[in-house]
């Protein structure tokens, strides 16, 4: 844990927390996905490092994003 994250109740912990929230969904992929667009748009990030969560956000999209392919063909081949 960085320093940042020490002085402010919400950092870069917290938010990776969040996302991890986001990736338990059923919708994990249309969530994380809108999220990474979002941040774009989002000037504020105080205590929280964008690049680390961003690329935090962009791991956690692409497992969802496998996740959901391998349920596609195991629904295929049942």
């Amino acid at each position: 844990m960085n320093t940042v994250d020490d002085n402010n109740a919400y950092g870069t912990t917290a938010e990776k927390a969040f996302l991890d929230q986001l990736a338990r969904s059923k919708d994990a992929a249309t969530l994380l996905s809108n999220y990474i667009a979002a941040a774009d748009k989002r000037a504020v990030w105080h205590g929280i490092d964008r690049t680390e969560v961003l690329l935090y956000a962009e791991l956690l999209l692409g497992n969802a994003q496998a996740a959901a392919t391998t349920a596609q063909h195991m629904a295929r081949a049942a």
